[in-house]
């Protein structure tokens, strides 16, 4: 498969998946609330279901509301599930904000970079 996988929902948001050799990076760019969030789980969850590893790059997200939150949990257990692990990388400061006064920090994997990788192939 070569190409980019670019999901958009109006100009709100988009979502692009990016393959590599020990994890699968979906990148996730613009506002993530109650009308986008379905796009994000059309994309993410049958990627969290394989059981991998799965990075959500949300560098480009900034904004998220409640159902956004929702959905993250969600694809942390599906992950979890099939024996994989979700993490969140390069989190904004009002979007982490969101996630910490949640407490949902206590549950998701945050990290402040998307990991390196070397082999990477993008999803069509």
């Amino acid at each position: 498969m070569n190409g980019v996988e670019e999901k958009r929902v109006g100009e709100a948001l988009s979502v692009d998946v990016l393959e590599r050799a020990d994890d699968t990076v979906v990148a996730v760019t613009g506002e993530l609330d109650f009308g986008t969030t379905p796009r994000l789980l059309e994309v993410a969850e049958p990627l969290a279901a394989t059981g991998g590893a799965l990075v959500l790059d949300l560098t480009g997200l900034t904004f998220c509301d409640s159902s956004a939150l929702s959905a993250l949990v969600r694809l942390h257990k599906v992950t979890r599930a099939a024996g994989g692990a979700l993490c969140l990388a390069a989190l904004r400061p009002q979007v982490k904000a969101a996630i910490t006064m949640t407490s949902l920090d206590q549950l998701l994997t945050i990290v402040d970079e998307v990991p390196p990788a070397g082999d990477e192939r993008r999803r069509p």
